[in-house]
């Protein structure tokens, strides 16, 4: 069985019978900087090996927090973007005055575009972003799975020229272009940014990716910012799949809270 279950903002944890996949864990928008870290949600064991994956170095994705799980589980993979690398080497370095956890490098990955991590457990393919670090193609247990980070088409219509739009997909398009060359055609399992903030049309990603790759279950992400009221809202709007859903295949799963978890059999 697959469990998938929802942190907050990209965050997910996909626990397999071979495995525990972490993807861009965050301690979310109400937890400052020194706030107690909350734990696992009730249910989620760290089931080795497991693997945490960091898109990229924006505070809403990389929480150096998750540096600590490497004393409760020595069978533990932190595979990075390379400007994740850069921000915490001092926690592989024997002589840095750093009092955190440390990690040993060979518990370390670290990925550029186009590189592969591979091991008895997993494979792991990295892609672009259309902002930094990467995006993910992981094979486990039998299945492939695919984390966008933020690769999205970050596509602000109502403030942006036309020239600016043309871009923004262009960008987008080659992003999905990489992904396809690399031999990637479909995904049991992605979850991919759904963010209201940029406004008009702020779907049209999802629909872009959801027409050009097979998909099985697809979950919405990245509506973790803001306020309350704000997050609410875009919680919301993620969950209009009727706006971006490919009519043909997949299905659509919303988990937006702490903890909210599906589970599949097949």
């Amino acid at each position: 069985m697959i469990e998938i279950t929802h942190t907050t903002h990209d965050g997910f944890i996909v626990s397999l019978p071979e495995a525990t996949l972490i993807f861009d864990w965050w301690r979310g928008a109400d937890y400052a900087d020194g706030d107690k870290v909350p734990s696992l949600p009730d249910g989620v064991a760290l089931r080795p090996p497991v693997y945490v994956f960091i898109s990229h170095s924006h505070k809403d994705h990389y929480d150096p927090a998750v540096f600590s799980w490497a004393k409760e589980c020595a069978d533990i993979k932190y595979v990075v973007s390379k400007d994740v690398y850069k921000r915490m080497r001092h926690i592989m370095s024997e002589t840095s005055v750093y009092n955190g956890p440390k990690l040993a490098p060979e518990q370390v990955a670290c990925l550029h575009p186009g590189e592969v991590y591979e091991d008895a457990a997993v494979r792991v393919e990295a892609y672009p972003s259309t902002d930094i670090g990467n995006s993910y193609a992981v094979e486990a247990g039998g299945k492939s799975f695919f984390h966008a980070g933020d690769l999205n088409a970050w596509v602000w219509k109502d403030e942006s020229t036309q020239q600016e739009i043309n871009k923004a997909y262009g960008d987008f398009n080659a992003c999905l272009r990489q992904i396809e060359e690399g031999g990637r055609t479909r995904f049991d399992y992605a979850f991919f940014p759904v963010d209201s903030r940029i406004g008009r049309d702020y779907f049209d990603g999802a629909k872009i990716f959801v027409r050009r790759f097979e998909v099985g279950c697809f979950f919405p992400m990245h509506f973790g910012l803001g306020d309350a009221a704000e997050r609410d809202g875009r919680r919301r709007d993620a969950m209009r799949f009727d706006l971006y859903m490919n009519p043909c295949r997949g299905r659509y799963i919303g988990l937006s809270a702490w903890g909210d978890r599906y589970a599949a059999t097949e």
